[in-house]
């Protein structure tokens, strides 16, 4: 999209709260001054363009209570005409990072869409689904009853109408 009035798109990519770290703080070299940062790990088994990224992490600006999922989960809202940079420390043959010449840890980095991520994510939960058993036939039908609950419940708490009475 071009132009001053191109409004600008988000992916939703939605993680259960033990992948996303929140508030982390840290103080601004250059100011001194205390921020805060987000960070999420991709879960073991999403995998973009046939690489396990599971265990990449990347900092959304972004985190958000979760509006459909329930409290144990956030929603990241991402551009989606901007990259995700994935990375994950490069480790050596006994699990340590390995530390570069500038005295860094090493990285290894994966360039990916919003759109790739929340596609893989997808994946990854109906896969899950399938090798333990839930179906979507077995959670349409929880769905179904979970509702036809709710409505019962909600009928029989409603006053009755004047008409009624």
């Amino acid at each position: 999209m071009s132009g001053e009035n191109a409004t600008k798109k988000n992916v939703y990519i939605s993680l259960h709260e033990g992948f996303v770290r929140e508030g982390i703080k840290y103080t601004d070299r250059n100011t001194g001054e205390q921020r805060t940062f987000n960070r999420v790990t991709l879960p073991k088994g999403t995998v973009i363009d046939g690489k396990d990224v599971g265990g990449y992490e990347f900092s959304p600006l972004y985190v958000n209570p979760s509006r459909f999922k329930g409290e144990n989960w956030r929603d990241i809202p991402l551009l989606e005409d901007r990259e995700v940079w994935l990375q994950k420390s490069v480790l050596d043959a006994e699990g340590n990072p390995v530390i570069g010449e500038d005295g860094k840890r090493e990285k290894d980095t994966v360039v990916v869409s919003p759109k790739q991520i929340k596609d893989a994510l997808a994946e990854s939960r109906r896969r899950y689904a399938e090798e333990h058993g839930v179906g979507l036939d077995e959670r349409a039908q929880h769905a179904r009853e979970a509702s036809e609950s709710i409505a019962r419940e909600g009928a029989a708490a409603r006053p009755l109408s004047h008409e009624a009475r």
